[in-house]
């Protein structure tokens, strides 16, 4: 083959390495964009799950809070039916991401707590502080279902 025969065929395989080339870097950024899309998509479908689960289940569970504090609240009988009842409803809150919050007295938090009374000291340490969990607060993962109740310390006058 002489110089003259080469040189066409040396540019047809230019042109198709040229048109691979091209087609492989599309196909990375095809990728690339499927990639971030199908993350976003999912990260969508987890919160659409948590929005549904939350809009759905929310009020149910509230409501079983509300009995889990009428069972506490009752008292003990003689055959620690209550105490059982309790712990039963408690155990089908945790299944569903329902937990009770820590009875912390540290400061008082607005975002998680609802004051409903003072206790007065005259220690200013204590000034802003929990002085007691008058009823229980619950979460439901990272959302606040129900703020504790609490009373707060005050300086007396």
């Amino acid at each position: 083959m002489s110089e003259t025969d080469l040189l066409p065929l040396a540019q047809t395989i230019h042109q198709d390495l040229a048109g691979l080339s091209d087609l492989f870097r599309r196909r990375l950024l095809n990728d690339r964009e499927n990639r971030e899309a199908t993350a976003a998509l999912h990260e969508q479908l987890g919160w659409m799950r948590e929005s549904l689960a939350g809009a759905t289940l929310r009020p149910l569970l509230y409501d079983l809070v509300l009995m889990a504090d009428r069972v506490e609240n009752a008292g003990e009988d003689d055959t620690g039916l209550a105490a059982s009842l309790r712990l039963e409803i408690l155990d089908v809150l945790a299944r569903y991401g329902v937990h009770r919050m820590p009875d912390e007295r540290g400061r008082f938090d607005p975002g998680e707590q609802e004051a409903v009374g003072t206790v007065e000291t005259d220690d200013e340490s204590r000034r802003g502080t929990v002085a007691m969990v008058v009823r229980h607060g619950y979460r439901m993962g990272e959302q606040l279902l129900r703020p504790q109740r609490v009373r707060v310390y005050v300086c007396g006058r």
